[in-house]
């Protein structure tokens, strides 16, 4: 006999005597225990039953109920599913009856979750799978969709619906609904639009930039949408030699220098439209660090560049992003390297700390 129990409830293995029987004892058995797990005495001339309980996991979950002897077993976990065996004893036999049990323990069903997701068919309709999830520990669970029609298709076991739409046909609303041998549960309705696709919002792209020391400016865009929706492509225009595209095309490194485009365009596209966003590159390589790094790293000033960086370092601790001429009308010393640099001091550039000798 197969019997159903709830995890964390109570299930009774019913045992059903015959009339007239005479019977003296009842042992039960699990075979995930050695040795019977309660046995009950009976005793003639109606007096009271003996009920005694084995020292194992079940011990004070186990009561016989009912005329019959039934066993009840009471904060059902795992590990109480399996196999049962109820050995009958007769006063008039030496013959032992058997009566065996199969119990199962099943949670109690939460609320599935439904995920859509959308595609283009070859003949041009719209196609919508929606998939419900049921999370159960306790074996197999029954699906089904409501409502169903000529559109429709179930598969996967009927956790998978497949909603077929044509130009014209109307939004639908679908539910999911699961159940177990203990429970059942229903999902939201699921509101199906008429169309596979909307036109994509357009599209966010935010930078960064890292100045190298040879005056190259690294610089990563990531083009962003917030909601992406199925089937979307990203791609970016220019990219150029020694560009890196990643994370799905959402992502573009590139070296940038003086001279190369300074305009970057996303274009993220899904089956029936397309939306693009630009961004300006000089803004994020303009400041006075990348200026004067390309400058000084022409060859008539490459002399210069490794002192003139210890020089910007310190500029940038003293006042973080500022002008040489600022420094230079504050009097910095440090400072005098610019000087000693500059073409008008002399035709060939020395770097010298301190004043010019």
């Amino acid at each position: 006999m197969v019997v159903t129990g709830t995890l964390g409830g109570s299930v009774t293995l019913p045992l059903q005597l015959q009339d007239g029987q005479q019977v003296e004892s009842i042992s039960w058995v699990s075979r995930s225990v050695p040795g019977a797990i309660a046995t009950v005495t009976l005793v003639e001339a109606g007096g009271p039953d003996t009920f005694h309980q084995e020292e194992s996991r079940y011990w004070g979950r186990l009561s016989v109920v009912g005329p019959d002897r039934s066993l009840q077993i009471s904060h059902l976990n795992w590990a109480d599913a399996g196999s049962y065996r109820a050995h009958i004893n007769l006063r008039s036999s030496r013959l032992t009856h058997t009566r065996e049990y199969s119990l199962h323990v099943y949670e109690p069903l939460a609320q599935p979750r439904v995920t859509v997701s959308t595609r283009i068919s070859g003949n041009g309709h719209c196609l919508i799978i929606l998939t419900c999830v049921a999370e159960s520990r306790g074996g197999t669970v029954t699906y089904s969709w409501a409502p169903l029609g000529p559109q429709t298709t179930v598969s996967h076991g009927g956790s998978v619906l497949s909603v077929s739409l044509r130009p014209g046909d109307s939004a639908l609303n679908f539910t999911c609904m699961v159940k177990n041998p203990v429970s059942n549960s229903s999902s939201l309705p699921i509101l199906v639009p008429p169309s596979c696709t909307e036109r994509p919002q357009e599209p966010k792209i935010t930078a960064s930039s890292q100045i190298m020391k040879d005056g190259t400016c690294f610089i990563t865009l990531a083009c962003l949408l917030d909601q992406a929706g199925e089937d979307v492509q990203y791609s970016w225009d220019p990219q150029g030699q020694g560009a890196v595209v990643s994370h799905g095309g959402t992502t573009l490194s590139i070296s940038w220098r003086s001279g190369v485009s300074d305009s970057y365009h996303c274009t993220v596209k899904n089956p029936v439209s397309q939306s693009s966003s630009s961004i300006s590159i000089k803004p994020l390589c303009s400041g006075n660090r990348f200026l004067l790094r390309t400058l000084l790293s022409q060859s008539r000033f490459s002399a210069c560049l490794p002192a003139f960086l210890g020089v910007l370092g310190m500029i940038e601790e003293k006042e973080g992003w500022v002008s040489l001429q600022q420094g230079a009308s504050l009097g910095w010393p440090e400072l005098r390297t610019w000087e000693l640099c500059s073409p008008s001091v002399s035709p060939v550039p020395r770097c010298a700390a301190g004043s010019a000798g």
